[in-house]
């Protein structure tokens, strides 16, 4: 009995590794038990976060306006846009002054993929009149002058001027009739006879209607009335002009010294609550006589000194400074014309103010 009981070595050997077998598998099946119950509450929390983030990024406010550069930041907000990413945008659209087209806005690289697939099928150009082609209409002018810079001084000595900009040079140029002729020389403008004739089409060119009287008001004398030189007159002087105030009189020189003096009579009207009207009356008594301009000198100037002029923004006097620092000292004034927010109608505005 004893005999048919007993195990040979071998086969001792074999029922232990069996064992063995049996309760490592059983410990393998409670270890990975265990490890997936540890680990199935953080996937289900990473699951329902990652769930919660993408729902989100879709809880956004389509503006009624489909515009992007009608948009303000409260737009983009509402959009989902961070403000690091709005400031992008905005920075990319001040530099192209404004999107064109959608393949222009989405070149900023403030929208990944995602961004770009939302805005597609939201974002929308107002579609381009189309171009009025305008009739040329060539008249017969006498050319005056061609100079680098705008020339203030011809407003004196005629009436009607008309001017155009090309090739970095402004020129000058009166239609050439009888009494412009006249005009021309009685003004003894230099080489008067030798004035060059141009047939020119009167729409590519710009007009200045000067008021020709201001130079007689300088020596004209009117019994009770009084003639005010506006670039020297103080408050007290001011309010001797009738519907000129205390208010008024010092708003008019208050404005002045931002301006850094007057180039033109009729920049009394940029004064607020100095009407049409009020002008009208008033500007039979004004005149411009030798008064210098206060200029800010474009190559030593900070952008808190040139955005003080009323005429200078922000955006123009940091782009006016940033060209100086990438390009070196303005050489001409004329390089203002090659920053692209600087047109010909803000040049010939701001450049009386600047010196190099």
């Amino acid at each position: 009995m004893k005999n048919n009981l007993s195990y040979s070595p071998s086969q001792r050997r074999g029922i232990i590794f069996m064992f063995l077998i049996i309760g490592g598998y059983f410990i393998y099946l409670f270890y990975i038990q265990s490890y997936n119950s540890e680990l199935s509450p953080i996937e289900v929390t990473e699951s329902s976060s990652i769930s919660k983030k993408e729902i989100k990024e879709f809880e956004i406010q389509i503006p009624d306006i489909k515009n992007p550069n009608s948009w303000d930041n409260n737009d983009w907000t509402l959009l989902g846009f961070s403000n690091k990413q709005i400031r992008i945008i905005n920075n990319y659209k001040l530099k192209l002054d404004s999107f064109t087209s959608k393949k222009q806005l989405f070149s900023c690289f403030a929208f990944n993929i995602n961004h770009k697939k939302m805005l597609d099928t939201i974002v929308d150009f107002p579609k381009l009149p189309n171009p009025i082609v305008e009739k040329i209409n060539l008249k017969s002018f006498l050319f005056i002058v061609s100079e680098l810079t705008p020339n203030y001084e011809l407003n004196k000595s005629f009436d009607t001027i008309y001017y155009q900009q090309k090739d970095g040079r402004f020129f000058y140029y009166l239609l050439n009739n009888f009494k412009n002729k006249k005009q021309l020389k009685s003004s003894n403008w230099r080489s008067y006879k030798y004035q060059k004739v141009v047939n020119l089409d009167i729409n590519m060119l710009k007009i200045i209607i000067s008021n020709k009287a201001q130079e007689k008001k300088q020596s004209l004398i009117i019994k009770n009335n009084f003639i005010l030189n506006i670039n020297l007159s103080d408050t007290s002087q001011w309010k001797r002009l009738k519907g000129i105030g205390s208010k008024r009189a010092i708003r008019v020189v208050k404005y002045r010294n931002l301006l850094g003096g007057f180039n033109n009579v009729e920049q009394l009207k940029e004064v607020y609550s100095i009407s049409d009207s009020l002008y009208d009356s008033l500007s039979k008594f004004l005149y411009i006589k030798d008064s210098s301009i206060n200029q800010i000198n474009v190559n030593t100037c900070s952008v808190n000194q040139l955005k003080k002029h009323p005429y200078i923004k922000w955006n123009i006097a940091n782009s006016i400074v940033s060209y100086r620092k990438q390009h070196g000292p303005y050489k001409s004034l004329n390089e203002l014309l090659k920053i692209h927010i600087i047109d010909d109608e803000l040049y010939i505005k701001i450049v009386s103010y600047l010196t190099i």
